[in-house]
């Protein structure tokens, strides 16, 4: 029996979350991606996803690497183009889920700047618990993140579902025996939760709205 729902945010929960576009126009880059500019720069970015290293490092490598300082900001720069937007379809099925009576938390790699931005919007506010990758100090799709989610929220690996929609993510979760599934749109997680007989049948239509 399921006893635990775990969503990732972004592309699940929300929509508008990736600003690597307007951060590489802001920056003046040609490049699609700090990927491209170089390993050095991707490999922060993952280890500030984990908390290991602060934004400041990141930028200070960034100068390393292109021989050029990025503009001046009064706050965060990664957080400078977020605006997330919260998705209502899926929104709908949390709240149903939650109206029944299941637990459900998000699981999220996340870096600091957005999850405060998060936190001040209230994006949050209808999990029972959010688990950080920054604060965790783990990120998907290590199993490490998923074993200590389910050691603290103390269910077996057999009792959660976990969706995402980052096909690693959901392998990773699968491979230590979580129900995981890759998220595609409101109205197909539905029918997955239906089809796991966490929710029934009736309305999903109107649960889903999509």
């Amino acid at each position: 029996m399921i006893r635990l729902c775990i969503f990732d945010m972004g592309g699940v929960v929300i929509r508008n979350h990736n600003v690597t576009p307007q951060l590489m126009a802001w920056l003046g880059r040609q490049e699609n991606s700090f990927a491209e500019i170089g390993s050095r720069l991707a490999d922060a970015i993952h280890r500030h996803g984990r908390g290991e290293i602060s934004e400041k490092e990141i930028w200070d490598l960034y100068t390393l690497c292109t021989g050029e300082r990025p503009p001046d900001s009064q706050h965060s720069r990664f957080g400078k183009f977020f605006a997330p937007r919260l998705h209502d379809p899926t929104l709908r099925i949390l709240k149903r889920l939650k109206s029944a009576g299941m637990r459900i938390i998000c699981g999220t790699n996340v870096i600091d700047s957005h999850y405060k931005i998060h936190l001040r919007n209230g994006d949050y506010a209808v999990f029972d618990k959010v688990y950080p990758s920054h604060l965790m100090g783990v990120s998907k799709p290590d199993p490490e993140f998923y074993r200590r989610i389910l050691e603290n929220e103390q269910v077996q690996p057999g009792e959660a579902f976990f969706t995402d929609d980052l096909k690693e993510n959901v392998e990773a979760a699968s491979l230590i025996g979580v129900h995981a599934v890759l998220y595609r749109s409101a109205e197909d997680l539905l029918q997955q939760l239906v089809s796991l007989k966490i929710l029934d049948e009736r309305n999903t239509k109107t649960a889903s709205g999509e």
